[in-house]
C-alpha cells in the first residue's frame, strides 16, 4: 500500500458518500479564499455526494464547478456528465463551467474547455473521481492516447465505450488538484480495489503515484 493514500472505509455507500461531501465542506470552510473550485464527475456513483453538497455547502456562491471529463455527446444526451452535474447545480448560485458541445471537434471542444478553466480557475481546489472495473479514471482508459498526455491540461481521448470520443482533464491537470478525493464503491470494484492499494498498474495508481496525498473512499474491505 502506498504511503500516499489515506483511507476513510465506510460502511455502505450512503455513509462513503456523507464521508466525501463532509470532507469537501471541512476543505471549503477552512478556505480563506473568494472561491473554491471542484471537479466533478459523471457517473452514478458521486449523485449522492452531489445532492448532499448542494444541501450542506452554506454560501454556494462561492463555489466554481468544473467537469471532469464529458463524453462528446449533446447536452440532452442521456449519457452526458454535463447534463447529469446540471441537474443537481443549474438552478443553484453555483458558477458552472460548462463542457460544451460543437458536433464538430472533440479536440477543438476539448482545447476550448481548456481555455475556459484556464481563464476561470487560478487554484483547482478539490476533484472528486470514480474508478472504474479497469482502474481508469476521468476518461483515461488503459492503452487510449490521453494517458500518455503530459503537455495538457484537457484533451481529446477516443475510447469507444458509450460515444467514441471522450473530453477529459489529464493526469497533467489532476496531479496539481489541492485535493483529489478517489469515491470506489460497490462489491464490484472489490478486485480493482485490491490492485490499487497494491500499487497495480492502473489509471488511479499512475496519478497516486504522481501526487503527495490521494484520499480514497470506499465500503470494501481493504
Amino acid at each position: 500500500m502506498s504511503e500516499s493514500i489515506i483511507v476513510y472505509k465506510a460502511n455502505d455507500h450512503l455513509e462513503a458518500s456523507s464521508c466525501l461531501s463532509n470532507l469537501i465542506i471541512n476543505e471549503i470552510n477552512k478556505s480563506k479564499k473568494n472561491s473554491f473550485t471542484i471537479g466533478l464527475s459523471g457517473g452514478s456513483t458521486p449523485k449522492i455526494t452531489y445532492s448532499l453538497l448542494k444541501n450542506d455547502i452554506q454560501d454556494l456562491s462561492k463555489i466554481i464547478f468544473w467537469t471532469v471529463d464529458e463524453r462528446w455527446v449533446p447536452r440532452d444526451d442521456e449519457y452526458s456528465n454535463q447534463k447529469m452535474i446540471n441537474s443537481f447545480f443549474a438552478d443553484s448560485t453555483a458558477k458552472i463551467l460548462e463542457v460544451e458541445y460543437s458536433g464538430l471537434s472533440a479536440e477543438r471542444d476539448a482545447n476550448k474547455y481548456a481555455s475556459k478553466l484556464e481563464n476561470n480557475i487560478t487554484n483547482f481546489d478539490t476533484v472528486i473521481l470514480g474508478v472504474g472495473e479497469d482502474g481508469h479514471i476521468a476518461s483515461l482508459f488503459p492503452d487510449t492516447v490521453a494517458v500518455n498526455d503530459t503537455e495538457n491540461f484537457y484533451v481529446s481521448n477516443e475510447v469507444n465505450i458509450l460515444s467514441k470520443w471522450r473530453v477529459t482533464a489529464t493526469f497533467k491537470l489532476l496531479k496539481e488538484v489541492d485535493n483529489v478525493y478517489l469515491l470506489v464503491t460497490g462489491n464490484n470494484k472489490k478486485e480493482i480495489l485490491k490492485s490499487i492499494m497494491n500499487n497495480g498498474n492502473t489509471s488511479a495508481n499512475k496519478l497516486i503515484n504522481e501526487r503527495k496525498k490521494t484520499i480514497l473512499i470506499t465500503d470494501q474491505e481493504i
